[in-house]
């Protein structure tokens, strides 16, 4: 079963300085979203999908073609799992208002956590 959830948090600068100071850091946590080592990180592997200049979009990566990756990989694309980042200016206090969105399944559920954005975004 598919978990939806939706944050919002607040950034000094420019949307487009908060995208280019986070992208990175969301890339590289999304590629561990469990904080384990590769083994357990496998199947739940997010890629950027896409980008705008003040948005990012990622879906579930394969990581290594085998049978079962790929039947896991293809029930995760089933059940349209996404996580959705978008930078709006917040002009009346000179921030940017950072939203995440998306939708993971059972494994993922790491990312659906606020505390998890929470620390991934005051990381940097």
């Amino acid at each position: 079963m598919a978990q939806t959830f939706s944050y919002d948090f607040s950034r000094p600068g420019t949307p487009e300085e908060a995208k280019a100071r986070l992208q990175g850091v969301i890339t590289q946590r999304l590629r561990r979203p469990t904080g384990g080592g590769a083994p357990s990180n496998a199947q739940h592997h997010m890629r950027l999908s896409k980008q705008t200049a003040t948005s990012l979009s990622y879906k579930p990566k394969l990581v290594v073609p085998l049978p079962i990756s790929t039947s896991v990989w293809l029930g995760r694309l089933a059940r349209r799992e996404i996580v959705n980042v978008t930078f709006t200016a917040d002009a009346t206090h000179g921030k940017t208002h950072v939203t995440v969105a998306g939708k993971v399944g059972h494994g993922s559920e790491a990312i659906a956590d606020r505390e998890f954005w929470t620390d991934l975004l005051s990381a940097n």
